[in-house]
C-alpha cells in the first residue's frame, strides 16, 4: 500500500532530473513522519504528562493536518511549493504554540517550543528554494524577541534571567544552524551543478533513449553486457563519394566540413523522435520507435541538404549528397566492450540490412531506399514509393523488397516515374522469376520513357551481365 501511494504522490516527478526526483522522495517519507509520528508523541503526553496534552495537542494535530496538505501539493507537481508552505506553517505551529505559553506557566516557556525553532529553517533548506532560508531566520528572529518582550513584564528574578538565557541561546543556535545549512546548502547546490553538467556532457555521447530502453535511469546504473530486444526502425544515412570530396580539403576543414553538416542533421531525427546511435565517419545510424517516425525523417534530412548545399554555393565546400536507408525489423541493443572501456551499439540483421540498403542508394541512384518492412508500417497515402529491387541481401536467405520514396523530389519528376512504376515492378518480379526476355523487353520501354532513371538503367545492366555469362556458358 504504501508503494502504491508512492507512486501515486510521485508520479509527476518521473520526468524530472535526478536531484528533484530525490529530494521529493524524501519530502514524501518526512510528510508520512509528520503524520505517523504525531499519534505516537500523543500516546506518550496522555500516559506520561497527561496534564500537558491540553497544550501540546492542538499543535500535533495541526501538524498532522499540514503533513496531508504537503502531500496533496506535492502530488500536485509542486515540489517547492510544498517544501515552503511546510516551512512556513510549521513556523506559524510552533510560533503559535509558543506564544500561548504567554499565558500559562512563564517559568517553562522557553523549554517547551523553542528548541523546535530549527525545523522551519530545515526544512526550506532541504525542500525549499535557497532564497528564502534567510527570511525564516529573520521571522523566527523576530518571533524570539517579540516573545520575550511580551513575557518580560510578567517574569523577574531568576525567572527573568532564565528567559534571557533562553532568548539568547535559541537565537544562537538559530544563526549557527542557518549559517551551516546556507553553507551546506552552496556546496550542495555547486555540486549538483557539476554533476547535472557532467551529465548533460555524458548525454551527448550516450542517449537518454539509450539508458531508457535499458531501464535504466542514469549512466551510472549501466553495466557492461546489459541489453534489451525489440522492434525498431534502423536509419542509415551516408555522404556519397565522401573519400573523393575529403581528398580535396585539409584536414581542418574536413572536419569543419563534417561537424557543419551533421549538426544540421542530427536535430531533424530528435525533432522526428529518433536518437543517434552512433557516428561511423561521415555516416549517421539512428534508431527510431515507429517507421513513419523514420521516414518523415528521411524526407526532412533531404529537404535540409538542399538549405545545406545552398549555403556553400560560393565553392568553399563542395555540394554534396546523401543515400538514405530505412529497415525495420528486431535488434538487441546492448553495451559491449570490457570494463574499462565499454559503449553501447546495436547488432542485429536488421543494422546490416539498413546498412546494405543504404549501399543500393549508389547503384540504382536513389536518394531514399525503404524495406517492404518499413513500407507496411507507414501511411501510404503520405509517401509516393515504387519498386526498385528485389535484393537478396548478403547475409539473408530472404530476398527483401526494396522501394524508392520519391516525396524528396521535384513533382514532375515524381510524376514521370510513377506514370511507369507498374511496368518497372513487373519486370523486377520477371528478373527474379528468370523471365529474362519479357524483363528486358518492359525495362526498354521505360528507358524510353526516362532515359536518367538510375533503376531502369541498373536492371538493364544486370540482364546484360546474364546475358554474357550465359553466352560464356553456351560457348
Amino acid at each position: 500500500m504504501l508503494q502504491r501511494l508512492k507512486s501515486l504522490i510521485l508520479k509527476p516527478y518521473q520526468g524530472s532530473d535526478y536531484v528533484v526526483r530525490r529530494k521529493a522522495i524524501t519530502l514524501f517519507y518526512f510528510c508520512l513522519a509528520f503524520i505517523a509520528l504525531m499519534p505516537f508523541f500523543m500516546t506518550i503526553y496522555a500516559i506520561w504528562i497527561p496534564h500537558r496534552l491540553p497544550v501540546a495537542l492542538p499543535p500535533m494535530i495541526a501538524a498532522m493536518v499540514i503533513g496531508f496538505i504537503c502531500l496533496a501539493i506535492l502530488a500536485a507537481g509542486k515540489f517547492y511549493i510544498a517544501g515552503q508552505t511546510l516551512a512556513l506553517v510549521t513556523f506559524v505551529i510552533i510560533g503559535a504554540a509558543q506564544f500561548r505559553k504567554l499565558g500559562g506557566e512563564y517559568f517553562t516557556a522557553y523549554s517547551t517550543f523553542i528548541h523546535l525553532f530549527s525545523i522551519p529553517i530545515l526544512i526550506v533548506g532541504l525542500f525549499g528554494r535557497k532564497r528564502y532560508i534567510l527570511p525564516i531566520y529573520a521571522l523566527m528572529v523576530a518571533a524570539n524577541v517579540t516573545f520575550f518582550i511580551l513575557l518580560r513584564p510578567k517574569i523577574d528574578g531568576e525567572y527573568l534571567i532564565a528567559a534571557q538565557v533562553g532568548l539568547m541561546t535559541s537565537i544562537i543556535a538559530l544563526t549557527l544552524a542557518t549559517t551551516l545549512l546556507f553553507l551546506l546548502r552552496n556546496i550542495m547546490d555547486s555540486a549538483v551543478s557539476e554533476v547535472e553538467k557532467t551529465n548533460a556532457s555524458m548525454n551527448r555521447f550516450v542517449p537518454t533513449e539509450f539508458l531508457k530502453l535499458l531501464n535504466r535511469k542514469n549512466i551510472h546504473e549501466v553495466g557492461l553486457g546489459d541489453h534489451t530486444e525489440q522492434d525498431m526502425t534502423i536509419l542509415f544515412a551516408d555522404i556519397r563519394n565522401f573519400t573523393g570530396i575529403s581528398e580535396t580539403l585539409s584536414p581542418a576543414e574536413n572536419f569543419s566540413f563534417i561537424n557543419d553538416y551533421l549538426s544540421v542533421m542530427g536535430p531533424i531525427i530528435r525533432e522526428n523522435n529518433g536518437f543517434i546511435d552512433k557516428y561511423i565517419g561521415d555516416a549517421i545510424l539512428a534508431l527510431f520507435f515507429n517507421s513513419a517516425d523514420a521516414t518523415r525523417a528521411a524526407v526532412a534530412m533531404h529537404e535540409m541538404l538542399q538549405r545545406f548545399n545552398a549555403q556553400f554555393v560560393d565553392g568553399i565546400f563542395p555540394e554534396i549528397r546523401i543515400g538514405i536507408g530505412v529497415h525495420t525489423g528486431r535488434l538487441m541493443l546492448g553495451t559491449i566492450g570490457e570494463v574499462r572501456r565499454m559503449e553501447n551499439t546495436v547488432i542485429s540483421d536488421t543494422v546490416n540490412a539498413a546498412s546494405r540498403i543504404e549501399s543500393l542508394t549508389k547503384k540504382l541512384a536513389a536518394g531514399i531506399l525503404i524495406s517492404g518492412e518499413t513500407l507496411s508500417q507507414i501511411p501510404r497515402d503520405d509517401y509516393s514509393v515504387r519498386l526498385v529491387d528485389i535484393a537478396q541481401l548478403r547475409g539473408k536467405t530472404k530476398a527483401i523488397e526494396i522501394y524508392e520514396l520519391l516525396n524528396p523530389l521535384a513533382a514532375e519528376r515524381r510524376e514521370l516515374l510513377l506514370s511507369y512504376a507498374a511496368e518497372l515492378s513487373a519486370a523486377i518480379r520477371d528478373i527474379k522469376e528468370g523471365e529474362y526476355d519479357r524483363a528486358r523487353a518492359t525495362l526498354k520501354t521505360c528507358y524510353e520513357r526516362c532515359k536518367d532513371d538510375g533503376a531502369v538503367i541498373y536492371h538493364l545492366r544486370v540482364l546484360n551481365k546474364i546475358a554474357l555469362l550465359k553466352n560464356k556458358r553456351d560457348i
